[in-house]
C-alpha cells in the first residue's frame, strides 16, 4: 500500500473507531441490562437458600452496577468526542476484567458466563484496530486462565484439586476453549485486514463482460 493509502486508513480509523466505540458502548449497556434482568428472574424464581441468592446475588448486582457506571462515563466522554487511542484498550480491559470477576464469583469455571469472552473478542474489529484484536484475544484467554486458577487454587485448593480427579476440569476442555478463543481472534483480525484493503480501494469488482469476479 502507498503512503496515501496509509493516511486514508488512519483517517478512517479515527472516525470509525469513535463511531464503533459509541455503538459498542450502547450494546454494552443493553447487554448488561438484559443479562442482569435474566439473573433477577432466576434469583426470584429460585427457592430460599439457592446459590443464586444471598451473597452471590449481591456480588452480581455490584459488578453490574460498576460495569454499567463505567459504560455511562465512557458514553459521556464519547458524546463530547473525547476519544483517545488508549480508550479502546481501557474499555476492552474493563470488559475482560468484569467478565472474569463474574465468572470467578460463581466459583464454577464451567459456567456459561465463559461464553461472554467471545463477544469481547468479536467486538474488537468495530474499532478497526488489529492491535486491539490481539489485545482482546489475549485478555480473553488470560481471563479464562485466571478463572481456572481461581477455582483450582483458591476455591478448591491446590493439593485437593490435583489429588481429586472428580474436581478437576478436563485438560482437553481447557485447551479446546483456549483454541476456540484464539481462532475467533484470528477471524476477527482478518475482518480488520479486509476493511483496510477496502479502504485502500481494492474491493471486489464484478466484470460484466466476462461474468467473473476479479480482485
Amino acid at each position: 500500500m502507498t503512503e496515501f493509502d496509509d493516511i486514508r486508513w488512519r483517517d478512517t480509523q479515527r472516525m470509525e473507531s469513535w463511531a464503533g466505540e459509541i455503538r459498542l458502548n450502547l450494546i454494552r449497556l443493553i447487554a448488561i441490562m438484559i443479562f442482569y434482568g435474566r439473573h433477577l428472574v432466576e434469583a426470584m424464581a429460585s427457592p430460599p437458600g439457592s446459590a443464586v441468592r444471598g451473597v452471590y446475588h449481591v456480588q452480581v448486582t455490584w459488578i453490574c452496577l460498576v460495569w454499567a457506571g463505567t459504560a455511562m462515563v465512557l458514553h459521556a466522554r464519547l458524546k463530547r468526542r473525547h476519544m483517545t487511542s488508549f480508550m479502546k484498550y481501557l474499555a476492552t480491559g474493563i470488559d475482560a476484567g468484569m467478565i472474569t470477576i463474574l465468572c470467578a464469583v460463581g466459583s464454577n469455571p464451567q459456567t456459561p458466563l465463559i461464553f461472554l469472552y467471545f463477544p469481547l473478542i468479536v467486538s474488537a474489529p468495530l474499532r478497526l484496530s488489529i492491535r486491539l484484536v490481539y489485545a482482546a484475544t489475549a485478555a480473553a484467554m488470560a481471563g479464562y486462565l485466571i478463572v481456572l486458577a481461581h477455582y483450582a487454587w483458591y476455591i478448591v485448593g491446590f493439593k485437593k484439586y490435583y489429588s481429586t480427579p472428580g474436581l478437576r476440569i478436563p485438560r482437553s476442555q481447557e485447551i479446546f476453549v483456549l483454541l476456540a478463543m484464539l481462532t475467533t481472534g484470528v477471524v476477527a483480525g482478518q475482518i480488520v485486514r479486509q476493511m483496510r484493503r477496502i479502504s485502500a480501494g481494492y474491493p471486489v469488482v464484478a466484470e460484466e463482460s466476462a461474468n467473473v469476479l476479479s480482485i
